[in-house]
């Protein structure tokens, strides 16, 4: 009987975990189609860093990906493409943040969406005013809270972590760019 339970509990939560990557898988396409328009065709690749790539990149961004593959999502229009999405996800003060970055082909920032965010407080960093700073910065610019990106005030740990975040996005898109179609 304890084993079945144990089972039970084991299939439970990974059906949970599951439900919940299909709905941010939901979320990021529906969000890219709002940054890039309800007719593009949006499509997934499987990319994999290499640990030296993925060593760089943390010591650059100062945000590490949590593991060695990452999906991209492509997105099209009359067979062009006119955009990627990245999905990350940085900690917060307690909780993990999850966000999407849209990324023109000329490696800017078109929009940034917050998908998940966990923590009672600093949810204004999913706000419009927090979210435009980002939009056309390119992996030159220098993406420092306090500095070009405004902190919030009793959100300063999500605002370094999502800023951390895209510094990361951006420092990964100009390495793969050459190999994403």
């Amino acid at each position: 009987m304890r084993v079945f339970f144990t089972l039970g509990c084991i299939f439970w939560i990974a059906g949970a975990a599951l439900y919940g990557q299909t709905r941010v898988n939901e979320k990021a396409i529906a969000s890219l189609h709002n940054m890039f328009g309800n007719s593009a065709s949006i499509t997934s690749t499987v990319q994999r860093l290499r640990s030296s790539a993925s060593d760089s990149i943390a010591l650059a961004s100062r945000s590490r990906w949590l593991t060695d593959t990452l999906r991209v999502y492509v997105c099209r229009a009359h067979d062009n493409i006119i955009g990627y999405g990245f999905v990350d996800e940085v900690k917060g003060k307690t909780q993990q943040i999850t966000y999407l970055a849209g990324i023109r082909p000329d490696g800017e920032v078109q929009d940034i969406d917050v998908l998940v965010y966990r923590e009672s407080y600093g949810g204004e960093i999913a706000h419009e005013s927090f979210r435009n700073q980002f939009r056309g910065k390119t992996v030159t610019d220098k993406l420092q809270p306090g500095r070009d990106i405004k902190n919030i005030s009793g959100a300063s740990i999500s605002v370094r972590a999502i800023t951390a975040g895209i510094k990361k996005i951006l420092l990964t898109f100009e390495l793969l760019k050459p190999g994403l179609r």
